[in-house]
């Protein structure tokens, strides 16, 4: 008796969809798709789904093609399996904000305000302050002068930024920080740049603060470049402070460049030439 595939299934039968198929080929199947697509729509189709996307086999098949140069070094690191969080796997994060390699300064060329220092003594120096109540009067790259110390504080946290403590406490990552200023022509200025390494408590752990820089009438640049290697464990935000001082007076506000800054987490070099 000849026996045809149609008798079997009827043609108004639904096709078997993908929550039909076994757990390990669906997990394969996802692995296929982009870091956006899984983490921006597949995690919200339900319950279920968020399950499946926040299971760690997903992520470490996608790890080693996505980071291939990094695979090696992050494997020796990966952090334990984060179950009972409700926001996506650490690993998901770092594959999305992918933290490695790129500037994490979210502000590079400065244009947020400055703050006046205040003190006991000048009662008048209004906190909050900034060049951009006057914008007007100055270029967009530069804030209007104070004549005293005007600061500006960025605090990175490096656990959201898509790190995770094994990681930042291995050995193998380094920070690399870069500043550049320069001030604008015919104006005397004063300008610190200080660098702070801070663990959960925000207590300091490694320090940078190169000599003040005095800048005359000459407008000449300034650059600066520091790596932080062989970290202490502990470390997981990263504080950035500018510091300017503004001596000169002119009759018209022509502002001073606001300082950019950059920083960078990477693998160590040596960690890298071993890897390879």
């Amino acid at each position: 008796k000849t026996f045809w595939l149609s008798d079997t299934i009827s043609p108004r039968a639904p096709a078997p969809g993908l929550n039909q198929l076994p757990i390990e080929m669906l997990l394969e199947v996802l692995s296929y798709l982009p870091t956006s697509v899984l983490l921006g729509q597949c995690r919200h189709v339900c319950w279920y789904w968020r399950c499946l996307v926040d299971t760690r086999a997903v992520w470490l098949s996608i790890l080693p093609y996505s980071h291939a140069k990094l695979w090696p070094a992050l494997r020796a690191c990966l952090p334990p399996d984060d179950g009972g969080d409700p926001r996506p796997c650490l690993l998901g994060r770092f594959c999305e904000r992918r933290p490695l390699g790129r500037s994490l300064y979210p502000n590079p060329r400065g244009m947020d305000a400055f703050l006046p220092w205040r003190t006991l003594n000048c009662r008048s120096w209004r906190q909050g302050e900034s060049w951009e109540e006057d914008r007007r009067l100055v270029p967009e790259n530069s804030f209007q002068p104070f004549y005293r110390w005007c600061y500006k504080k960025r605090v990175l946290d490096l656990e959201k930024e898509g790190l995770w403590p094994e990681l930042l406490d291995s050995g193998k990552i380094e920070i690399c920080i870069s500043a550049w200023w320069a001030d604008q022509e015919t104006l005397v200025c004063l300008y610190e740049l200080i660098v702070r390494l801070l663990d959960a408590e925000q207590a300091q752990l490694h320090h940078f603060s190169p000599s003040p820089v005095h800048q005359g009438r000459s407008s000449i640049p300034f650059k600066t470049n520091h790596v932080f290697s062989n970290l202490k464990k502990g470390v997981r935000f990263v504080s950035l402070e500018h510091w300017i001082w503004d001596m000169g007076f002119l009759p018209e506000d022509y502002g001073i460049f606001v300082p950019k800054a950059s920083v960078i987490i990477r693998v160590c070099q040596l960690c890298c030439c071993c890897c390879c």
